[in-house]
């Protein structure tokens, strides 16, 4: 009943090796600032030509210790091995390597779990956080790492994958027997176990995705019985058991995708990358419908529906609030009347 569509995995791209050059305590003359002594560390590829890719400066502090590695984590890079003395001047040079591929790989996988949830692109997600350095991230990163990969092991083993293969294969059987088809056939078992199970599994707490899932299931069933007693149609069968199929595999992946998507804030905070956090859904008791870490602010967004507050096609409402909690002035920022961009906005909480 749903078709399975195979990922491809996209070609590797071949590696970029990287060299720092860090220059300690440099004697700096301005006209503006006088004299000062800084450190410096300038990047440059192999075999592109000798322009650096980046360069970074700090005020020099010998209380600071060696400042090689200081300067690539404050900037979202790491030395592969250990700093290399170049004689003849206080530098050194040692190979290096940018950590924001590493957050792009995360959410690549957290967005290809959200357009199909499923074990391979579960399991692809577990193989990009496991991928994430570590070696020198905070406690609160790390902890978070590891609560995502957790939760994401749980759902790549998860009692309800095997639970939707039968439900899949038996529905499947009974398309083919619309004129005998019976309230016997094991399809209805199937349908009615992962229902029951959506259920339980919303009552532990276990989120309202699985809420949403109990109702579609309940759907599914009425459909099914319709076509059992020969007054239903095949097609809407198959409409109604997709969408309750949808929204099991979502329920699976909800807790991972919401704690991976956490755990990519704090990675990126700690690697010394400036946040863009993805979407996540909001607190149950808030206003707003989802929410976004960006830098160091949390920012609520809520889809204000059409004729409300002055907007014919509705707005999105936008709070930006504080790490201490202060929330700035609410803004509104006009809804597109172009379907394409309405769309978005629907596919972007379908998503979350």
């Amino acid at each position: 009943m749903n078709t399975i569509v195979p990922v491809t995995p996209a070609a590797a791209a071949p590696p970029v090796r990287y060299f720092a050059e860090h220059w300690a305590g440099v004697q700096v003359t301005r006209r503006s600032e006088g004299a000062r002594r800084e450190d410096r560390v300038s990047i440059v590829a192999r075999g592109k030509g000798p322009d650096a890719v980046a360069r970074f400066t700090a005020p020099y502090d010998s209380a600071e210790g060696f400042a090689g590695d200081r300067l690539l984590h404050a900037n979202g890079w790491r030395a592969l091995g250990s700093w290399e003395y170049i004689a003849g001047r206080n530098a050194y040079r040692a190979e290096v390597e940018p950590l924001r591929p590493y957050v792009t790989a995360v959410q690549a996988a957290v967005r290809a779990v959200e357009e199909r949830p499923a074990h391979d692109t579960l399991g692809a997600l577990d193989a990009a956080l496991c991928d994430a350095p570590v070696a020198s991230v905070d406690d609160f990163a790390w902890t978070s790492l590891h609560d995502a990969l957790r939760v994401v092991v749980l759902a790549e083993d998860a009692d309800e994958w095997a639970m939707l293969e039968e439900l899949r294969e038996e529905l499947a059987k009974i398309v083919g027997l619309v004129e005998t088809a019976t309230t016997a056939h094991p399809a209805f078992r199937a349908l009615v176990l992962l229902a029951a199970q959506c259920e339980t599994r919303y009552r532990a707490g276990d989120g309202a995705a699985w809420n949403a899932a109990w109702f579609n299931g309940l759907a599914a069933l009425r459909r099914l019985g319709e076509m059992a007693h020969s007054t239903g149609d095949p097609t809407v069968l198959f409409g109604a058991s997709k969408a309750f199929i949808n929204s099991v595999e979502r329920a699976i992946a909800a807790p991972a995708l919401y704690e991976s998507r956490r755990a990519l804030v704090a990675i990126a905070q700690a690697y010394g990358l400036f946040v863009v956090g993805m979407r996540q859904p909001a607190p149950e008791d808030s206003w707003a419908d989802y929410s976004r870490r960006i830098g160091r602010a949390d920012y609520l967004f809520e889809v204000v529906p059409p004729f409300v507050a002055g907007f014919p096609e509705g707005a999105i409402r936008v709070q930006r609030v504080a790490e201490d909690g202060t929330q700035g002035p609410a803004r509104f920022f006009p809804r597109s009347p172009d379907d394409k961009a309405r769309a978005a906005v629907a596919t972007a909480l379908s998503r979350i």
